[in-house]
């Protein structure tokens, strides 16, 4: 007996194929963490507002800078060492050559809109802000915005020091 060879029909095997895609999903979880990690710092616990503006979806590039609770930069930006303001003007007017430099290796004529995303935690102090604020004044920046929990992502009340501090928030809660 001989044995037929084309009567057969023969399976592909699918095992590199799987494992390409297994390993472009983990490239993939991999590479939006570490953006993750740049824009938000978990530690921060934003304020909450009763009214929120949604991010300025004109401007070509952000820049997120989280500050903490004891008015320092956190995040991405807590190894660098920006203790001081002039140390963090130095440090956006970098960002921002970074940013228009590949701004215009993309086609982009005119002024290229940045906008600086503070978000602040809700305890720190109102001057450390304005220092950041301040810096970012500095180094040629002119947008910016600052960034709440809206009343609808809160899941807890505001602290009393929150209520203290607005009497209008006072008066709609109580």
């Amino acid at each position: 007996m001989s044995a037929s060879v084309g009567s057969e029909g023969t399976d592909p095997n699918l095992t590199p194929l799987l494992d390409l895609v297994l390993q472009l999903i983990m490239f993939f979880m991999i590479t939006v963490n570490f953006v993750r990690v740049d824009q938000f710092d978990d530690a921060i616990k934003l304020p909450v507002a009763t009214s929120a503006v949604a991010i300025d979806s004109s401007a070509e590039d952000w820049i997120y800078l989280n500050l903490a609770a004891d008015g320092t930069l956190a995040g991405a930006l807590t190894n660098v060492g920006l203790d001081t303001p002039e140390k963090i003007k130095v440090h956006l007017m970098q960002e921002k050559v970074n940013l228009e430099r590949s701004a215009r290796a993309r086609g982009k004529t005119g002024e290229i809109k940045i906008v600086i995303i503070l978000r602040a935690d809700k305890s720190c102090k109102y001057g450390d802000v304005w220092k950041v604020l301040d810096s970012c004044q500095r180094a040629g920046f002119r947008y910016w915005q600052l960034r709440a929990m809206t009343r609808s992502t809160s899941l807890r009340a505001p602290e009393p020091r929150w209520l203290a501090a607005s009497t209008k928030l006072n008066e709609i809660l109580l």
